[in-house]
């Protein structure tokens, strides 16, 4: 296993999942779904189709920890499907276990401090970028549900990969940042191989990125809240309607590209994940 695992702590077993095409209620999605809440059940026209697939066979270099298994998130340019993603979803009733299936009717767990770990492996050979297109690698997202009636899923602190003039970058953003800022990384060093992302959140304080095991940047609460944020009876922002009730935190992971910029391709593959306590 590339990642610690503690017990209690969810974590994933992709060698468990068959190879193959995770479509409708087959044994591929059956088993990537006891593993991942959500990866487009339903969605296909924004999802597509995840694939399970072997790094072996696949000639992509070996995991850290052995495995053979790894999701294949493929998103060819002029492709609509662009939410080429896995979701797990925990709810404070299966936190920090993660066990499935999640209910949105169980609300969502108080804290949501821990460290969110995942390997991914970004094919340099495939990643075709315009000025408007991104990937993002990692984030985290929070549902509930308002006074009027609306089930929201609001996105918070995510990881993106861009490029401008010509260079990749990778850089750590929230949802209010509005343009480019704090520390940015020359990603085209990870290309290629498997990397290893960490994102650790100490709600209300910061959030802390690490690649590989060290340092990149550190997102604060000052900037944008850190963890959870959406609590009955408090407006769901400035001027906003009134949480009614949580509905789930989530981390995500994979290929998920801009929406708006069909003309951008990417190929992701995500290996092994795990939420570990914090040090």
């Amino acid at each position: 296993m590339a990642v610690a695992t503690v017990a209690g702590w969810w974590h994933t077993e992709l060698d468990d999942v068959p190879l193959g095409t995770a479509e409708g209620d087959n044994a591929v999605a059956s088993a990537l779904a006891r593993q991942w809440s959500h990866f487009g059940q339903g969605e296909i026209a924004a999802y597509g189709r995840p694939v399970i697939a072997s790094t072996q066979s696949g000639g992509l270099p070996p995991l850290p920890g052995g495995e053979d298994h790894a999701v294949r998130l493929d998103h060819e340019p002029g492709d609509p499907a662009s939410h080429r993603k896995l979701y797990k979803s925990f709810s404070a009733a299966n936190w920090p276990t993660g066990a499935e299936p999640f209910s949105q009717l169980d609300g969502s767990p108080e804290d949501v401090s821990a460290r969110y770990i995942v390997y991914e492996y970004v094919d340099g050979a495939r990643l075709s970028l315009t000025e408007r297109g991104w990937i993002n690698l990692a984030q985290f997202k929070e549902g509930y549900a308002t006074a009027d009636g609306k089930h929201v899923s609001d996105p918070s602190w995510w990881l993106v990969v861009y490029q401008r003039d010509g260079q990749l970058f990778l850089d750590l953003a929230h949802y209010e940042e509005g343009r480019i800022a704090g520390p940015r990384l020359d990603f085209q060093q990870y290309l290629n191989r498997w990397l290893k992302i960490e994102l650790r959140v100490y709600q209300g304080d910061r959030v802390e990125v690490y690649l590989d095991d060290r340092l990149f940047d550190v997102g604060r609460q000052a900037e944008y809240p850190v963890g959870r944020m959406r609590f009955p009876g408090r407006p769901a922002g400035a001027g906003g309607p009134t949480v009614t009730r949580p509905e789930g935190w989530i981390f995500g992971v994979g290929n998920y590209s801009n929406p708006e910029d069909p003309r951008s391709g990417s190929l992701v593959h995500v290996g092994p994940a795990a939420v570990l306590p914090l040090p």
